[in-house]
């Protein structure tokens, strides 16, 4: 996120790391100063010394047992997994002021996104890892409880109130909520025809991926989730699920253009739910109070690519 939120409080973040992470990442820098990182739209991120603190704001739930996994992933020898650090209690999921707070190590790369852009050389790199991690165990043998694919639209309640208070022009109000209501009544019936492609392709994938073996999937492979320089690095775990492959190799395709191939109505469902999700986000956002800052501008830029004009 770019701007912090107000209602993390930092005391009780620094006493979580002295608790639990004294120690735990021995490098530079002072641990009982918090520096806001503005990076990240599931997160709000600090610099802790040599610590990596993420509050999260997972929108479409969170599972403690994705960050479990990763550190699974870790220890397996998957050296590429930025996972992260268990404190001193064993845990690896914490709550601080009602948000869920997970802790990694510190590295540079992942302040500075400009210079992160891969070569061909990486992308690949980065497809053999995700197949390595799409072999790991099965989920009978993972100690972790990870998620498994349903074909369902988590947000869909939140999507369907946000699209008829726009349409209907009830709205809590701000500088966005007219242009809402003017894009959802200009994109209506766009809208409606893709939610109705989403129903029937996730229909069609359920059965199409029944019986099959699940693979262990990142979800979001992208610039914002992968460090690339002289190795390729992972992070932003939170997403994890026992998924068809698709639903990365869909990820990668929608971000870097290139990917393996797949089953073409596995990818299409990705790419539409993808959609959906972002146009969720956006559309419950603009339907509610907000002032027009910074994060403001930038998800309504982000819900102009998702609902152009025609």
């Amino acid at each position: 996120m770019l701007l912090e939120n107000e209602l993390v409080d930092h005391r009780k973040l620094l006493r979580l790391v002295a608790e639990e992470f004294h120690g735990a990442a021995p490098g530079h820098g002072k641990t009982d100063t918090l520096e806001f990182v503005p990076l990240g739209e599931d997160s709000w991120s600090y610099r802790c010394g040599s610590l990596w603190i993420s509050v999260r704001r997972d929108l479409d739930g969170h599972f403690p047992g994705a960050y479990e996994a990763a550190l699974l992933l870790r220890a397996d020898g998957k050296d590429f997994v930025l996972a992260p650090l268990a404190g001193r209690s064993g845990r690896v999921v914490y709550e601080v002021g009602g948000l869920p707070v997970v802790v990694f190590p510190y590295v540079e790369r992942a302040a500075a996104p400009s210079a992160n852009t891969p070569d061909d050389s990486h992308l690949a790199t980065l497809v053999r890892q995700l197949k390595e991690i799409h072999r790991f165990s099965a989920p009978a043998e993972l100690q972790a409880d990870v998620p498994v694919e349903d074909f369902q639209f988590p947000f869909e309640a939140d999507l369907d109130k946000a699209l008829q208070a726009a349409l209907d022009g009830d709205t809590f109000g701000g500088p966005y909520s007219a242009r809402l209501t003017a894009l959802v009544t200009r994109r209506w019936d766009h809208l409606t025809a893709l939610r109705r492609d989403a129903a029937r392709t996730a229909e069609r994938c359920a059965d199409l991926w029944r019986g099959e073996r699940p693979a262990l999937t990142h979800g979001d492979p992208s610039p914002a989730n992968v460090l690339f320089g002289e190795d390729v690095l992972i992070l932003d775990w939170g997403g994890l699920m026992w998924a068809p492959p698709e639903r990365d190799w869909s990820a990668i395709s929608r971000v870097f253009g290139t990917a393996p191939r797949g089953r073409a109505e596995l990818l299409r469902f990705y790419e539409v739910r993808w959609t959906l999700a972002e146009i969720a986000e956006y559309a419950a956002r603009f339907a509610g109070r907000h002032t027009g800052d910074a994060d403001d501008e930038a998800m309504w830029g982000r819900l102009m690519r998702y609902l152009p004009a025609p």
